[in-house]
This record gives C-alpha cells, structure tokens and sequence, in this order.
C-alpha cells in the first residue's frame, strides 16, 4: 500500500509540475485561430485551469485513453499558444501515469482528489509576464477501503499546491497574446 500511495503523490507531483516545466520550444509567429483556451483575465485563467484540473481528477472515466487525451487538450489550451504541444504530451503522459497507478489500488480500494483554493489574485509583473497567486491552494488525496463497515479511510494526504509545484508560494505565471491571457513556462 504505502508503495501506491508513493507513486500516486509521485505522479500528482509530476502532474502540477507541467505549469513549472521549462519549455524547449522556440516562438512561433501566432496566427488568430490558436488563440483560443485561457481566460479574458491572468486571475480567472488560472481559476479556470485549476477548476478543470480538478474535474480531470475527479473524472470517473479517466481510465479511457480518449477521455485522458481530451483533458490533455483541455488542460494544454490554459497554455501560452507556442507552449501548447509540449504542455498536452506532459499533461497526458501525467495522466497515463496516474491512471497506471490508480490500477495498482486493490479491487475493493478507490482513490479521490480534490483541489481547493481562494480566489486569484495579482501579486507581481515582471516584464510581459504577470504572476497570480491562489491562496491556501490545497489538494487533497484520499485513499479508501469498501469493507464490512462500509467505506474506510485507509490514507488522506494534504498538500500546498505551492509546494507540489516546487514552490514556497502557490503562484502561476501568466502572459497576454493578442486579448487573452495563458499559462506560461517562462
């Protein structure tokens, strides 16, 4: 069991980490059709991707390799344009991580997470790039048994999105192309 629970937290960390990653693709000249995904603001675009990380998580089809790679695109359209293809093939690679070690659970044991969060707010500018921090950004993990008694906690891990991240802070970098704003690496 605690070998599980070490791959899942290995693989929840490798998951947030895609928004820290540092990028090997150059800039690309960007056409009006790419600009889709982010958010019309830097706080609501990290809003939002957070919001649909945790409904990836939570999706009871995440097994399915169509449904991972649907949220890889989803997930990969919070990110800056030119940093799109490299953030999907991390996002899904992440997923078919955690799907794996899901599988590696018991029959009879399920796994839930959770991500909690204040509202965004602007903490910095450092040249194009803006920096969004999500106060008390937690994400839980749960690990439960079906037993006799009905369903039993058998492990719960909180932790600091911030922390996940690599970070003692719980921020994002986000940047404007053209009237929208996305996740960056950089």
């Amino acid at each position: 069991m605690k070998i599980v629970m070490r791959i899942l937290v290995t693989i929840m960390i490798g998951l947030l980490l895609v928004a820290c990653a540092e990028s090997s693709e150059s800039a690309l000249v960007i056409d009006e059709n790419s600009l889709n995904g982010g958010g019309p603001t830097p706080e609501v675009t990290v809003e939002n991707f957070l919001s649909d990380l945790n409904k990836a998580l939570k999706d009871p089809n995440l097994n399915r390799a169509d449904v991972r790679a649907e949220w890889a695109d989803t997930l990969a359209n919070y990110f800056a344009p030119v940093e799109r293809t490299t953030q999907r093939v991390a996002i899904r690679t992440s997923l078919d991580k955690l799907v794996t070690g899901i599988a590696q659970l018991n029959s009879d044991e399920t796994v839930s997470f959770d991500i909690q969060f204040e509202p965004a707010r602007r903490v910095r500018e450092r040249n194009e790039v803006v920096f969004i921090e999500v106060p008390n950004a937690m994400i839980s993990m749960l690990i439960s048994r079906n037993s006799n008694r009905g369903n039993v906690t058998i492990w719960k891990q909180n932790e600091s999105l911030g922390y996940l991240i690599g970070s003692n802070e719980n921020i994002f970098p986000v940047l404007q192309v053209g009237n929208r704003w996305f996740l960056t690496e950089n």
